[in-house]
């Protein structure tokens, strides 16, 4: 029997002066809550940019969970299509 679960990764960056300041990413699984991760690669961009830095951190984060929402939606409609089999 083949047993898994299916994923979205979502990865974004928050870029200033064309330079990639802030990476972040997630992993968002078919059941549960998304794993995320927000990396500052460039701490003195960071440090002058924070406000438009923290704007970009903020979508990443409606992004992540209007998937979550989806996920969820999307899962609770399988499971009652199963439960109706």
């Amino acid at each position: 029997m083949l047993k898994g679960t299916i994923a979205t990764s979502m990865n974004f960056n928050s870029v200033i002066d064309g330079k990639l300041t802030v990476y972040m990413s997630a992993q968002i699984p078919e059941n549960g809550s998304a794993n995320t991760s927000i990396a500052v690669q460039d701490r003195e961009l960071y440090e002058a940019n924070k406000a438009e830095c923290r704007k970009d951190i903020e979508e990443f984060n409606k992004l992540v969970y209007a998937m979550e929402d989806k996920r969820v939606t999307e899962t609770k409609g399988v499971n009652e299509d199963e439960a109706e089999e």
